[in-house]
């Protein structure tokens, strides 16, 4: 019998197929890399095929035409090795997959171009046969190493079931492009029939997005398989058995049948819808009562007022009866400029619980707020549309490790997402499961908001005790500084009444000398001096009030370049004869480290005489005060004016910087400048902060405390810029960062 008949209709069959497919890509609009490398290879396919019916057709073809057919064919089997590979590498979005089409189709037309120089000019000096094979062994693997990495690889469902689908796609194909490799004659013609199995399924993934769930479709193979068998065996069982009774009874074997038909059907019913429920139960994978769980979990909610425990016993729920390790709760919210920022609220398993910001044209959030359906970070990674979001909202869904986010809703306003992760089965979520979650989603709508309204009370109760605490301790603050202005005015009338009477008294005495005629040059010099005393101590206080008052109004600075060791020792200079009195010993450290500096000299030396005498008054006899510099960075240096005096308690460590105010008691107040615990109308260090802010800088202080028996000491730290600049100070103390 001759078979070239039943080659030429299985090659005209299976090319007509291929040819359907080549142009059902041929003519749709907007092909994208994927759709133009599927229709390449279906292309490539049509020439396949055309060679293997040629090739066993050497009945009515010439054998140059069979002969040159056969040894293209390990040839256009590369050809499609190669393009199946990129299609595969393309789908798998490894950026390599240009290299492999270069490389490979490269590699083909070297074994064409040598098959057509053999072919024209024989005897061939390559064994192009073997060449092609081996070609094709390695192509063939790449693809399946490749779709075998990224099954085992991926972890979630939906990216899991893609590369399975491929690889059985693979087998299918690849068995077809082998089969035709083999020396099988006319049986080769059965490889483009498993070929064209495979090009259905290439076709279907290359246009559609979702992918049917493979396991799924295996098991709805083996529910059919085991339904026929055991319905075949119960009929194989009414025949036998009507045999059997036949011979023994003398009924009518029509009536036999018809009465075994009856029994076994009675009996069959049953058995075949139990065997549909255990099957569905494996196929659908819904082994509880969706209903009844519904039931359970909307009464277990009802009182949940805590966003913790909602989320909790949202995926606990689900947990229980899916096996899902990976679940949160997404509160949304929008903000002024109309992004949706969603915070997760962790429930099972390591959540980031960093927020989501999407912008207000990201195709995210239009998908969440048009759509009440289920989103499947399948899409976000894959979806034409949602790849298009920006990368840190992408990267920001990935980080979750979710497999699906279903929306929840509260009057008609998207609320939140109930995050889930993969199940522990791998598989993707069923359709009825995908139900099942969309209904408790939607259960889950009101109790969310009445969760977000709880914890807005609660938010909104903390802020208020918070703004209570900030109200009385503003109050408290602003009692010690009306407290402390009332002092001032005492203070500073005592501090203008002691010279003024000083130098009334001295001129009454001028004059009453001056009258008597007895007044000598020695009397008139040291009278003189005991005028211009209280006339300096005068200015300095009325100089002291005006420097205060441009706190306000804005101090006037002129920088200009000098040097810390300059500023610190024309500091000094004054005190010297008062330290020397009291027995206190200043040392300096660390100066002539800080290089040349842009500043106001003369406002500097103000402000640190005025850190020196503070030190000077809080420091009994016999103690110690140390001035330290150091770099900080780049841009600004540290001085440190530090003393073994009585401390300063933490109340007041803030408030000393203020104008007027003081410690101590105003009982305990002395005229004297440098007395220990001497007293003044407080305006000094507050000056010191006018001019070192003025500079770019800033001041604080830090003290254990005030214990006038241990004396634990001050150090009040200073930090300025190399280059004195207006504005606010650069440098963050540590732990003020940001």
């Amino acid at each position: 019998m001759e078979i070239w008949p039943y080659s030429a209709g299985v090659g005209i069959g299976t090319g007509l197929v291929h040819l359907i497919l080549f142009l059902i890509l041929l003519f749709r609009r907007g092909k994208e890399a994927r759709e133009k490398l599927a229709l390449a290879y279906l292309g490539f396919s049509l020439a396949w095929i055309a060679s293997v019916a040629l090739a066993d057709l050497q009945a009515i073809f010439l054998p140059v035409v069979t002969e040159s057919a056969g040894a293209l064919i390990p040839v256009l089997t590369v050809a499609l090795a190669t393009g199946y590979l990129t299609c595969i590498a393309l789908f798998l979005e490894y950026p390599f997959w240009p290299v492999v089409a270069t490389a490979g189709f490269t590699w083909t037309a070297i074994l064409l171009v040598a098959t057509g120089y053999f072919l024209l000019v024989p005897p061939s000096l390559l064994p192009l046969d073997r060449i092609g094979t081996g070609s094709w062994v390695a192509f063939s693997l790449g693809t399946i190493v490749a779709l075998t990495v990224d099954l085992f690889r991926s972890r979630m469902a939906f990216r899991r079931n893609r590369a399975l689908y491929w690889l059985l796609t693979a087998n299918a194909v690849l068995a077809g492009q082998a089969l035709t490799l083999l020396p099988l004659g006319p049986l080769r013609i059965v490889g483009p029939l498993v070929h064209a199995a495979g090009a259905i399924a290439l076709l279907r993934g290359v246009l559609s997005f979702w992918l049917p769930s493979v396991k799924a479709a295996l098991r709805s193979i083996f529910r059919f398989l085991f339904l026929f068998a055991v319905t075949a065996a119960l009929l194989a069982g009414v025949v036998l058995a009507a045999e059997r009774l036949t011979a023994i009874w003398t009924v009518p074997s029509t009536t036999l049948v018809i009465l075994l038909a009856v029994g076994v059907a009675m009996g069959y019913l049953p058995l075949y819808q139990a065997l549909v429920r255990l099957v569905d139960r494996l196929l659908v994978g819904v082994g509880f009562d969706p209903a009844q769980t519904l039931r359970d979990y909307s009464q277990t909610i009802s009182t949940v007022l805590d966003l913790e425990q909602l989320a909790r016993t949202a995926v606990q729920t689900v947990a229980q009866v899916l096996d899902v390790r990976r679940g949160a709760l997404l509160i949304a919210s929008e903000t002024e400029r109309g992004s949706l920022v969603l915070r997760p609220v962790p429930a099972l398993g390591e959540i980031p619980t960093d927020p989501i910001e999407l912008e207000p044209i990201s195709p995210l959030l239009v998908r969440l707020k048009e759509q009440d359906a289920p989103l499947f970070q399948y899409e976000v990674e894959h979806h034409p549309v949602l790849k298009e979001a920006l990368p840190r909202e992408r990267e920001g869904l990935r980080a979750l490790e979710m497999e699906i986010y279903l929306p929840i809703r509260a009057e008609g306003e998207l609320a939140g997402l109930l995050a889930l992760g993969p199940q522990r089965t791998g598989e993707p979520y069923a359709p009825r499961i995908v139900e099942f979650l969309s209904t408790l989603a939607h259960q889950t709508g009101v109790a969310l908001q009445n969760a977000r309204l709880f914890a807005g009370l609660q938010e909104l109760n903390a802020r208020i005790m918070q703004l209570n605490e900030s109200l009385r301790t503003a109050y408290e603050r602003l009692e010690r500084l009306d407290r402390a202005k009332s002092d001032f005015l005492s203070i500073a009338s005592h501090e203008l009444r002691t010279p003024l009477t000083q130098i009334r008294g001295y001129t009454d005495v001028l004059s009453e000398l001056a009258q008597s005629d007895t007044l000598t040059q020695e009397q008139i010099v040291r009278i003189t001096e005991n005028i211009s005393r209280p006339v300096r101590r005068l200015e300095r206080i009325i100089n002291a009030m005006l420097d205060a008052s441009m706190l306000e109004t804005g101090m006037s600075f002129h920088f200009a370049p000098t040097t810390l060791a300059g500023i610190i020792r024309a500091a000094v200079e004054p005190w010297q004869d008062v330290l020397q009195e009291r027995r206190l010993t200043l040392t300096t450290s660390g100066l002539d480290s800080i290089p040349l500096i842009r500043a106001d000299m003369e406002r500097l030396v103000q402000a640190f005489s005025n850190l020196i005498s503070n030190a000077i008054k809080f420091t009994p006899d016999g103690g110690r005060i140390t001035i330290e510099a150091r770099p900080l960075d780049e841009e600004h240096f540290e001085v440190t004016v530090s003393d073994t005096g009585i401390g300063i308690s933490k109340l007041d460590q803030e408030l000393i910087f203020e104008k007027f105010y003081r410690v101590g008691s105003i009982d305990l107040h002395s005229s004297g400048e440098y007395k220990f615990k001497g007293g003044g109308p407080g305006l000094g260090l507050s000056i010191a902060r006018g001019v070192i802010e003025g500079h770019g800088g800033c001041i604080w202080v830090e003290s254990e405390g005030y214990d006038e028996e241990r004396c634990p000491g001050s150090t009040f730290h200073v930090v300025l810029p190399y280059h004195a600049h207006r504005g606010p100070c650069r440098w963050k103390r540590p732990g003020q960062e940001g």
